[in-house]
C-alpha cells in the first residue's frame, strides 16, 4: 500500500502512543515536521478518518476526568507492519536521480548563461534561508531537551544534505561567472521603464489599500 508522506509522518506519531488529534498537531509543529511535510490543520483530521478505515488505526473516547472525553488512535498491528513496510522502502534506497532538480540540470542548454546564472541564484537564495530556519529549529530541540535517536537522524542528515548542496552552489555560481563575465549584472537586453518626474500639477498615484497593507504586513529584507 502505498501512503503518502503526510500519512506516514501521522501514523508514525500514533505508533509512538496513543494520541489524538489536537496532539498530533502539536507534536507536528513541536518537532518542526513541517520543514519536510505540508500537513493543514484540518488535514490531520481527515488523514486520521482514513488511516481509521483502512484498519491502520482504532480509535476509542476516554476522559482524563477533567476534560471531555477525547477520540485517541491506537496503531492496530496491520498498520504497524505497513508502517514499517513503508519506512525501510524509504531508508532502504538512495534519492532517484533525473527527476526534478537534476532533470533541469540536465537541460541547461535551453537557457540562456543569464537565465541559469538568476535560476540558480534564487535557488540557492531560498535553500539558505531554508538551511537557517532548520538550524534555528535544531538549536531549540538540543536546548529544550535531548533528542530522541529518529529526530536527531532527522536533523542531522538534513542539515548536512543542505550544507553540501550549498557548497556546491555557491562553487558552481562562482565558476558560471567566470565562464560567462556579466551574467550577475541586469540584462541590457531587456527595456527599463521610464520614470517621469512628478510636476507640480500632478502626484505619484497612491496604491490601492489592500497593496498598503500588504507592503506593512510585509517584513523587512533580511530578516
Amino acid at each position: 500500500m502505498n501512503m503518502t508522506n503526510s500519512e506516514l509522518t501521522i501514523l508514525s506519531l500514533i505508533a509512538e502512543a496513543p494520541r489524538y488529534g489536537d496532539e498530533v498537531q502539536r507534536l507536528i509543529d513541536e518537532r518542526g515536521l513541517r520543514e519536510w511535510v505540508t500537513v493543514g490543520f484540518a488535514s490531520v483530521y481527515y488523514i486520521l478518518n482514513k488511516l481509521e478505515k483502512q484498519n491502520m488505526v482504532t480509535s476509542e473516547l476516554r476522559s482524563d476526568g477533567r476534560l471531555p472525553k477525547r477520540k485517541y488512535y491506537h496503531i492496530t498491528e496491520a498498520g504497524r507492519g505497513i508502517l514499517q513496510t513503508a519506512v525501510s522502502d524509504l531508508l532502504r534506497q538512495p534519492r532517484a536521480f533525473g527527476s526534478g532538480f537534476e532533470l533541469g540540470l540536465a537541460n541547461l542548454n535551453v537557457l540562456r548563461p543569464r537565465q541559469v546564472y538568476q535560476v540558480l541564484s534564487q535557488h540557492h537564495a531560498e535553500l539558505k534561508t531554508r538551511l537557517e530556519a532548520i538550524e534555528t529549529s535544531w538549536q531549540k530541540h538540543q536546548e529544550s531537551e535531548h533528542p530522541a535517536e529518529h529526530i536527531r537522524a532527522l536533523y542531522t542528515h538534513s542539515l548536512a544534505v543542505m550544507q553540501a548542496e550549498l557548497a556546491w552552489f555557491e562553487t558552481f555560481l562562482s565558476d558560471w561567472q567566470q565562464r560567462y563575465p556579466g551574467v550577475d549584472q541586469p540584462d541590457p537586453s531587456q527595456p527599463t521603464p521610464a520614470h517621469r518626474a512628478p510636476t507640480q500639477h500632478s502626484r505619484p498615484a497612491t496604491p490601492p489599500p489592500h497593496k498598503m497593507i500588504q507592503k506593512l504586513k510585509r517584513p523587512p529584507k533580511g530578516e
